[in-house]
Order: structure tokens, then C-alpha cells, then sequence
């Protein structure tokens, strides 16, 4: 794949100039780091000996020029990192929240707390390649430059930094499979602590009622103290490499010096080269004191990196926006047909539908009743574009739905799943949902079917009142009402009604019924409920089992039959 083409890596490739100025100050601010280096050989080989101060003023004036350009580089260089990097950061943290919003619900309706997780891990992602890290990674080669420099002024006093080199970087290679496998396990014990967070936070109140507090908090518990276990082996592991890295510079320096000593005696090097190797074998070996921290960082990248790009990868051929490049505009959807669907949820090894063959005429009004299970929920969802069939076609008019654009299913198709999600922010904003084609008098009118209006005035703010996550604070029946005006305020042709009043009282079902009814006219209805009161609006029933069409027919002679049984 080209780089200009991938999630990730697209964005470092449309900001290549901006890091290659961060490469050229970085390199630029070794090759400063030398000057002072010479300086001080300089001022114990020339100036001290010949109390050349004259000397001394011009260098001194020099290393003050040089230091104010090390200065500028070195902001330069954090300027650079941080400004590539907010870019980054938006542009790949934008292609993420897109391809969740557009990946196919199946695969994102797995463990929230997992899948949360998952996505929270771009941050190590992010924090590693546009932070500091890049000017550690930039450092590293100079280490070998360093040790070149040492051997042009110092002759064999070079061999000391050579030996240590290989034995840190040996170590910190060394220990790197391990780093790995305990990052990976680290990944996947913190999963599962989101994933139980996230639960715990979802149904406290079922936890506190049911007295589940221990159960929560075994799983809790158990989950932490693996991840506290990984996280100290990776610290032991970590502090391996860093402490040989720190002893390597004591011995080298001491090294040096030992070695040094009778270097200068035998007139091989002078002192002031003997002190410029010791400032240069510091410099040499401080990147290496960090290769374990860096190790340990791109150990988590990389195991967040593989999550990310699995979840990517996943998605990549089926997202919303890669099906709509070759979709079909529709001014009407028409004719619901299922021609031999099957259907199998992510990691079951049952058909949740089997071989489904229906047919429900444009403005037919039709309600699916059937067990727990049997498939109901399935079909709608199936109906409206939410899941995609395993196998067979869902059609409107003969055309395959997965050939109809996005945009056109969500106009024409008015749709309340069983379990009713509101969001933070206005009733305003949870109806409209962003649709900027929806005008006030819409809104009203919606409001006035789905039984909002019978709550709303009595509220401070009405239909600006702002709701706190998930609809906190409201009834059941009042979100369902809310989720009803989201439907209904577009005016779509086709409503697909999943237990829709399931939560209403008998007043509320009521009034909404007979407004509701009043507005299909020619619109097709699917309706999902056992309740009576809603089966007065459909013509037709449609029996299901076990994720086939058992029986079908009138409404009176299906409900005489299921009477009898």
C-alpha cells in the first residue's frame, strides 16, 4: 500500500518537509555539542599553557555565537515536532472517529470498554512519533560520530566508548523480545479493566439493586492486579537497560580516564584531549540511558499501533464511505424484499436468520412478532442497513441495499431500535441529530406525534433543555418519545419500529397511536411489539422462529391462530 493511501502513515508523509527540519536541527545540535567539546581541548592545550587570553576572549566569543544558534535549533526543533504533531494528531485522530462512525455496526457493537480502549490507545501512538522521541531517534546515529570525533583528537582512548556501545545496545536488545510480549499482555489486561469500568459505570444502578458490588469488584480487582504484575515485570525489565546504560557511562568514564592517564604520560595525547574525550563519552552514551524508556514507549506504540490498524483493516473495505463511491442515488426506496438472507453474528457459530424469504409491498403496514431470539431485532436492523447479510439479498426495489447510498437510506427510512439511545446536549440537538434540512416547524410537528410536547413545555428551556448523557433524568417512555420525534421529524417513507412504546404508560401509547396513524397515509410501517394497541395499525402480521417466517397473513387471522395455541 502507498504511503499517501494509508490511515496513518499518510498523514507523516503529507508533513515529510516539516520532519526533515526537525532532522536537520537535531543533527545540526550534535554537531554543535562537539564545538564545546573543542573549546575546552583548545583552552588546556593552548591557551593555559601560553596564557593566551587574547586567544581565550575570541573562543569564548565563538562558543557564545554557537550557543545562542544551539539555542534557536533546539526551539526550532520542539517547534517543528509540536507543530507536525498537532496536525498529525487531528488528521489521523479524525480518519479513526470517521471510520468508526462509518464502519458497519456489527463489528463496533462488541465490548465498549475494549473497543473505547482501543481508540484511547492512539495516544501512545501519537506520543511516540510526535514527541521528543523523534530527537532521541535522530540522536542515536550520532553516537557513532561521537566516537569518530573522540578517535580524530584522542587517538585510542576511542576504544573505550567502542567497547561500551555494543554492550548497551546488546542488553537493551537482548530483553526487547520480552518487553514485547509483556507490552502485549499489559495491552489486553488493561482492555479488560476498561472493559469492566465502562460496564460498571453503565449499570451501577442494576450493581447497587442486585447487591453486585462483589462480583464487580472481584473481576475488577483480579483484572488490576494482573495488569500491576505485567507493569512491574516491564519496569524490571525496563531499569535493566537503563542501569547498564548509566554503569556503562561510569565505566567508560572511569575508563577513560584510567587509560588516559598514561596516554598523556607517554605524550600519545595531550590532557586537553584527554578531557575532551571524557565530555564526549558522556554525550556519547547519554541517548543510550534512554534506549530502555524508548524501548518500553515503542513497545506500546507498536502493540496500540496493531489494534488500531486490526480495527482499520477490518473496516477498510466496508466503511460507509468506501460503499458510497460506487452507490446508487434512490428518490424513493419502495419494496423491502428478502431473497435467501442469512445472517450470523461476529463469532457465533448459530445462523441468527436462516434462509429469510419476505416481501413487504411499499406501504404496507406489517408487524413481526415472534420469541426471544427468534430474530426479530436482526431483521430490522438488516432492513434498515445497519448489519449487512452474511448471505442472500436485502433489496428495495430490486436493488441490492448495499448498492443504495447512505445518505438516501437515512431520508427515507424513520427507525427506533429497542434500546433507545439519547446523547449530551439539547432535545433539540438529540431529534435533529445535525440534520440541517429540519426546520423548526418540523421539529414541533414531531414533537406533537411522538408525545414530546406533552412533557417538554413543563421543563425549563423546552426543546433547548440540555440532557445529560444517555437522557439521565428522563423516563423510559419520555426517551422513547424523544427517540420517536428523531424518527419521524424527516418525514421518511418507510418507519421501521423496534418495541417502540415498550416504556410508554397506556395514556401516552395511546395519543401517540392515534397521531401517529394519522401521518402514514401511504408510508410504509415494520413494526416490532407484542402490544396490542400497535397492532391496530398494521394490516398484516408476520410470525418469526428460531430466524425464519413461521406464519404470515391478516392481522385477525394471525391473532386468532396465536389465541388458539
Amino acid at each position: 500500500m502507498k504511503l499517501i493511501d494509508h490511515w496513518f502513515w499518510s498523514a507523516f508523509s503529507e508533513h515529510r518537509r516539516i520532519y526533515y527540519r526537525v532532522f536537520l536541527a537535531a543533527a545540526l545540535v550534535n554537531f554543535f555539542a562537539v564545538a564545546s567539546t573543542i573549546f575546552i581541548m583548545v583552552v588546556y592545550d593552548r591557551v593555559i599553557p601560553n596564557s593566551a587570553y587574547e586567544s581565550l576572549y575570541a573562543l569564548t566569543i565563538g562558543m557564545a555565537i554557537v550557543l545562542i544558534f544551539d539555542f534557536v535549533l533546539k526551539m526550532l526543533r520542539a517547534y517543528f515536532i509540536d507543530y507536525a504533531g498537532e496536525y498529525v494528531d487531528k488528521q489521523i485522530g479524525d480518519s479513526i472517529f470517521d471510520r468508526l462512525l462509518e464502519a458497519p455496526t456489527a463489528v463496533v457493537t462488541g465490548p465498549v470498554g475494549a473497543t473505547a480502549n482501543t481508540f484511547k490507545e492512539f495516544d501512545q501512538v501519537r506520543e511516540f512519533f510526535t514527541s521528543a522521541t523523534l530527537s532521541l531517534v535522530v540522536d542515536l546515529p550520532f553516537i557513532f560520530f561521537f566516537i569518530f570525533v573522540i578517535y580524530l583528537i584522542a587517538g585510542p582512548l576511542a576504544i573505550v566508548p567502542l567497547v561500551a556501545v555494543p554492550v548497551v545496545i546488546g542488553v537493551g536488545l537482548a530483553i526487547q523480545p520480552f518487553l514485547s510480549k509483556v507490552s502485549e499482555e499489559a495491552g489486553t489486561h488493561n482492555q479488560e479493566k476498561q472493559s469492566i469500568l465502562v460496564e460498571t459505570i453503565s449499570g451501577i444502578e442494576s450493581i447497587k439493586v442486585l447487591g453486585g458490588g462483589d462480583l464487580v469488584k472481584d473481576r475488577w480487582r483480579d483484572s488490576a492486579t494482573k495488569q500491576s504484575s505485567v507493569s512491574r515485570i516491564s519496569r524490571s525489565l525496563a531499569q535493566i537497560a537503563v542501569n547498564t546504560a548509566q554503569s556503562s557511562q561510569q565505566i567508560c568514564l572511569v575508563g577513560i580516564v584510567f587509560y588516559g592517564v598514561f596516554l598523556v604520560s607517554d605524550g600519545t595525547v595531550s590532557m586537553g584531549a584527554m578531557v575532551a574525550a571524557v565530555l564526549l563519552s558522556s554525550r556519547t552514551l547519554a541517548p543510550l540511558g534512554q534506549i530502555a524508556g524508548l524501548a518500553g514507549r515503542a513497545n506500546n506504540a507498536r502493540t496500540a499501533y496493531q489494534r488500531l490498524s486490526a480495527f482499520m483493516e477490518e473496516t477498510k473495505e466496508s466503511s460507509k464511505s468506501k460503499r458510497d463511491e460506487g452507490a446508487i442515488r434512490r428518490s424513493k426506496l419502495g419494496t423491502l424484499e428478502f431473497v435467501d438472507v442469512k445472517y450470523r453474528y461476529p463469532d457465533k457459530e448459530v445462523d441468527t436468520l436462516r434462509d429469510m424469504k419476505l416481501k413487504i409491498n411499499e406501504g404496507e403496514k406489517v408487524a413481526i412478532l415472534g420469541r426471544n431470539g427468534s430474530g426479530k431485532s436482526t431483521l430490522v436492523k438488516l432492513a434498515c442497513g445497519l448489519f449487512t447479510s452474511s448471505d442472500g439479498i436485502v433489496s428495495y426495489d430490486g436493488m441490492d441495499i448495499n448498492q443504495i447510498h447512505s445518505e438516501d437510506i437515512s431520508k427515507f427510512i424513520g427507525i427506533v431500535l429497542q434500546d433507545v439511545q439519547l446523547f449530551s446536549g439539547s432535545v433539540k440537538e438529540n431529534i435533529t441529530m445535525g440534520r440541517t434540512d429540519i426546520s423548526e416547524e418540523d421539529i414541533v410537528r414531531a414533537g406533537k406525534i411522538s408525545g414530546v410536547e406533552e412533557f417538554i413545555g413543563k421543563m425549563p428551556g423546552g426543546y433547548d433543555l440540555v440532557l445529560s448523557d444517555r437522557g439521565m433524568g428522563l423516563s423510559g417512555g419520555q426517551r422513547q418519545a424523544i427517540a420517536i420525534a428523531r424518527a419521524i421529524v424527516c418525514k421518511p417513507t418507510h418507519y421501521i419500529l423496534d418495541e417502540p412504546t415498550s416504556a410508554m404508560d397506556m395514556n401516552s401509547e395511546q395519543a401517540f397511536i392515534a397521531q401517529f396513524n394519522q401521518t402514514l397515509s401511504e408510508s410504509t410501517l415494520i413494526v416490532v411489539s407484542h402490544r396490542m394497541p400497535l397492532l391496530n395499525l398494521v394490516s398484516r402480521i408476520i410470525v418469526m422462529n428460531e430466524g425464519q417466517v413461521v406464519d404470515d397473513g391478516p392481522r385477525e387471522e394471525i391473532l386468532n391462530k396465536l389465541r388458539t395455541q
